[in-house]
């Protein structure tokens, strides 16, 4: 019987990605190594970045790097968490700076509140080569059709527009024209892309998903509050939906955390070690059970 191939599906949550690192690293201290990996949105980055380093320690001295420079800082994510919102999601962020009329006149004569450039020259700091493939890892990076909706993979070639297109939070970061087609976050169509993992080939896949919980409004008196919530609620429900996909869900526990808080960044590394920590026996029961099904059933029963 032919080795079970193993996924990694990396989830998008902007700075609480860098949980995915601290996954990385307890899979690399047991000797693990995925077949593939599969990143939406700030998972792509993170995926991308170990590809091409080969290890957790890698990915994460560049990432780090990113965020520390003055390319990342102009890109405002400092600004997005403003205190006393009311509300933890991106879209209540933006609606509330709406209702403000601090950015009105730039929601409505521009894609996106961040120029093109400036991400690519942030992003450019980790994704300077097109490497897809890596020690034996496969890497699988998911946008969405901003027309179709339709879920685009990218498996190979440029990978600069590619982890672009990923990580393009609409309405915030302007949308990639890439080959005839508008593309935003992957997010929006697989939040944690556990289905493009299977389809890359993956009969096991571990999913990570540090995105945010359905966030308490304390006003729920005005119409883009209510607008914001609703599809906050419908948004959770449908990931929480395609994670059941998964074999094993690790969900870091991040309760209050901001997307936008980098400067945390090593405690979401520790975050992401603990969600592994407490799904450790469910995994290596699963992935053991994956690889020798026989006497993985055995040993349950007897268990």
């Amino acid at each position: 019987m032919a080795r079970p191939r193993f996924g990694l599906a990396l989830g998008g949550g902007g700075a609480r990605g860098f949980a995915h690192i601290g996954v990385l690293q307890r899979l690399e201290e047991q000797g693990i190594r995925p077949d593939y990996v599969t990143g939406s949105s700030m998972g792509a980055l993170v995926a991308a970045s170990y590809i091409k380093t080969g290890s957790a320690a890698g990915a994460w001295a560049e990432l780090d790097a990113m965020t520390s420079s003055a390319a990342f800082r102009k890109l405002g994510m400092h600004l997005i968490n403003v205190n006393g919102r009311g509300g933890e999601s991106f879209w209540h962020q933006v609606s509330s700076a709406i209702q403000d009329r601090i950015v009105i006149n730039l929601a409505h004569s521009k894609p996106g509140l961040v120029r093109a450039d400036r991400i690519r020259d942030a992003i450019g700091i980790v994704v300077t080569e097109d490497t897809w493939f890596d020690s034996g890892t496969e890497l699988g990076i998911v946008a969405t059709d901003l027309y179709s909706g339709e879920d685009v993979y990218f498996t190979e070639g440029p990978l600069l527009p590619a982890v672009m297109a990923s990580i393009a939070i609409p309405g915030f970061l302007p949308p990639v024209y890439h080959e005839g087609r508008t593309l935003v976050d992957g997010g929006v169509s697989q939040q944690v892309p556990i289905r493009m993992a299977r389809e890359m080939g993956a009969d096991f896949v571990l999913a990570v998903d540090v995105g945010q919980d359905i966030s308490p409004i304390t006003e729920m008196d005005n119409a883009m509050a209510i607008m914001s919530q609703s599809e906050n609620i419908r948004s959770c429900h449908y990931r929480d939906m395609l994670n059941r996909e998964a074999d094993v869900l690790l969900l870091p526990d991040m309760p209050g955390v901001h997307w936008s808080a980098y400067d945390q960044r090593e405690q979401f590394v520790d975050l992401g070690i603990a969600a592994f920590e407490e799904r450790r026996v469910t995994f290596e029961q699963a992935w053991y059970q994956r690889r020798h099904p026989i006497w993985g059933k055995i040993k349950s029963f007897l268990s």
